[in-house]
């Protein structure tokens, strides 16, 4: 029974009061707060709130102040009344709603941010760098690291699934030994990291309004952020790396 009357409005202690009430009947305050387990101060402000919802009454006798139920009845108009007040704040609502949207609409871009856990995680998040509908990929990234997680199968398909699509890759790598080996064709563009920068454990690939970042030491994760300004800002601090950087066609 407590439950139901919190469900319809009451408070806790509410509830225990009313039901307290209704079980002995007309009583003081002191009856009503041991027989509903609270102390009195707290009891008062109970009953105050009660008789403001119609669910309980009082009168003197003699020098006492005494305290009593009302019919369960009134719960039903305390019902009616929070009705009536949904009714007003879904009007309300309506009539607010046009400018809210427009309001949220014109508030300007709002970054999408998707994390992926574990090793499949990589996967699914390298996966989505295929699906690059400008058909180009910029990226830093470390083949030791990532030759670590994954199988030199696993690596080559990749390779040769990108160049199927078509999708021009344009990398730098943070090792001289991968990057030696590397294999440039049209689609291929490779340069090497300064080598203050040669401690890089993370990869970064800028595809489309796409950043995508992938920790490939300790827990491995990825995550991906969509956004124009961002993806933006990091195609600029990308070809100030590669001007940085070294390879065959940097002279």
């Amino acid at each position: 029974m407590m439950k139901e009357l919190e469900d319809l409005g009451l408070s806790e202690k509410e509830a225990r009061v009313y039901l307290a009430s209704l079980e002995i009947g007309r009583a003081t305050a002191d009856q009503l707060a041991k027989h509903a387990n609270i102390v009195r101060p707290t009891t008062y402000v109970q009953i105050k709130a009660l008789m403001e919802m119609g669910l309980m009454s009082t009168y003197e006798e003699g020098k006492k102040t005494y305290f009593a139920p009302e019919s369960p009845s009134a719960l039903k108009r305390l019902l009616e009344k929070k009705k009536e007040a949904l009714r007003t704040s879904e009007s309300l609502l309506s009539s607010m709603l046009p400018d809210l949207t427009r309001q949220f609409e014109g508030a300007g871009e709002r970054p999408v941010v998707r994390f992926f856990p574990g090793k499949e995680g990589l996967a699914s998040a390298r996966e989505e760098i295929l699906t690059t509908r400008e058909k180009k990929v910029y990226a830093v990234f470390s083949p030791e690291h990532m030759s670590r997680i994954f199988s030199s199968e696993y690596l080559d398909d990749y390779s040769d699934r990108r160049r199927a699509l078509g999708i021009h890759s344009v990398g730098i790598y943070n090792q001289k030994e991968m990057f030696d080996r590397a294999g440039l064709d049209q689609l291929t563009e490779r340069r090497q990291l300064p080598p203050e920068l040669e401690s890089l454990s993370v990869d970064i690939y800028i595809t489309d309004n796409k950043v995508t970042i992938l920790s490939l030491e300790g827990s491995l994760f990825g995550f991906v952020m969509e956004s124009d300004q961002l993806a933006s800002s990091m195609k600029a601090i990308f070809s100030f790396l590669w001007t940085s950087s070294s390879g065959p066609d940097s002279k």
